[in-house]
């Protein structure tokens, strides 16, 4: 809450709400580090750094995440580092570049918003395909530990039995209206994990030294086609435009700031910095905004929490980077990531007429049908959309038209909402 004279008032729900985005950052930064090398105490010390400026600038709980289509395909083809920074200098020159021309504008007037709800469906949807593949499909903890309860027989995972508990057990705690419900569940999850796993045998402490310079020109080359090119769209359609509706939605009087153009101006200054450290490559995203809100986190005072505990962490756990990141077993990130799944679904469906409804699923049903590829499901829907609105005036189908402006039934979303609780 903001107080007269300008302050924030640090609240049990900043807490909670400032924790809501690590199931999107640790699996894809830890990844990243142990697959292509990255330098830990780099990735989370600009991304600390970054959630504290970005948050206070924006005035809301602005979230950093891992630029995520880049760092999939990265960890997939086994990038280098050299690669991985080159393609966060060119995502920084890219969208320094659209900022500069205004194209941002052009763009934000052509993303109309049942489209811009469709990616919002269409995230939702990759986030709780994401919970159920932390929860059942991944070693209990990151580093690979595996573990197996015997339920009447049966032998279970132990990642399936704390992550279906600890949804459960979030949705009580929402139930009960305490703003502390992410918290609950990470430490449940970081006991459990403590318990079963035994913790690390040794701690190395102190920071892994930052290495700056600059790729070479077959560096540049190969991140352009390889991790620039599928990134990109995706950027422009969900970190960019989706993110400054989110913000509007949730924050009505206090988004002023969270347009498009500052929006990529930011995610630009931290992919300069992350490309020329060997940082992780960032960006913010409409997902993250909601699992910092819808669990709690309102103020900027929330992500600075969440800010300052990465830099500590980078600073002194560097050395220890895979046995800090293996505390938090993988099912407790799964169950946060359904419900900001869940809540995301709920932001998107928020439209206005059947005609936007049936553009937004459309959009959301392309991108998974194409295996998530939410630029793909983005296209489809400019095309439809723009496309019917145009046979529309160009044939005057009346009658289709006041079918389509028909409202969307008011119970669709808030019957849901009723059911499932928000922080």
């Amino acid at each position: 809450m903001k107080l007269p004279d300008g302050l924030y008032r640090l609240t049990p729900g900043e807490f909670s709400g400032g924790l809501g985005d690590l199931a999107i950052l640790i699996p894809l930064e830890a990844a990243l580090i142990a697959v292509n090398g990255l330098n830990p105490t780099a990735t989370l010390l600009a991304v600390g750094i970054m959630y504290i400026l970005a948050g206070f600038y924006f005035r809301i709980p602005m979230p950093v995440q891992p630029l995520k289509a880049l760092s999939v395909i990265a960890i997939a083809h086994g990038a280098a580092p050299s690669v991985i920074a080159a393609a966060a200098l060119l995502m920084a020159g890219a969208l320094a570049l659209l900022s500069a021309t205004k194209a941002l504008n052009l763009l934000e007037r052509a993303f109309a918003l049942p489209v811009v709800r469709g990616i919002q469906i269409g995230l939702g949807l990759l986030l709780l395909k994401s919970a159920y593949q932390m929860v059942f499909q991944r070693p209990f903890l990151l580093n690979g530990y595996q573990t197996y309860v015997d339920v009447g027989g049966l032998s279970v995972p132990m990642g399936v039995l704390l992550g279906t508990g600890s949804v459960l057990l979030l949705f009580l705690v929402l139930r009960l209206r305490s703003v502390l419900a992410a918290l609950v569940v990470v430490g449940v999850g970081v006991g459990t994990g403590l318990l079963v796993g035994g913790g690390p045998s040794e701690w190395r402490l102190g920071p892994v030294p930052l290495d700056f310079g600059v790729p070479s020109p077959e560096d540049f080359w190969t991140a352009l086609v390889l991790l620039v090119v599928p990134q990109l769209p995706l950027s422009l359609a969900n970190s960019v435009i989706a993110t400054a509706d989110a913000a509007k939605a949730y924050f009505p009087g206090q988004a002023s700031r969270v347009t498009p153009t500052r929006i990529a101006v930011s995610m630009a200054l931290g992919n300069l910095w992350a490309g020329l450290s060997g940082g992780l490559p960032n960006c913010h995203g409409s997902g993250g905004l909601t699992a910092h809100y819808r669990l709690g986190a309102r103020t900027p005072l929330a992500t600075a929490f969440l800010g300052a505990l990465l830099i500590v962490v980078a600073l002194l756990f560097g050395r220890s980077a895979w046995e800090v990141r293996s505390l938090l077993p993988s099912a407790t990130l799964g169950a946060l990531l359904s419900y900001v799944g869940v809540q995301h679904i709920l932001l998107g469906l928020n439209i206005r007429t059947l005609a936007q409804l049936s553009v937004a699923v459309w959009v959301a049903a392309v991108s998974m049908a194409f295996g998530g590829n939410l630029a793909m499901g983005a296209l489809s829907g400019l095309a439809l959309y723009w496309g019917s609105r145009w046979l529309s005036r160009r044939y005057e189908w009346r009658s289709l038209q006041a079918v389509a402006a028909q409202p969307v039934p008011a119970k669709l979303v808030g019957s849901l909402e009723r059911i499932i609780p928000s922080g």
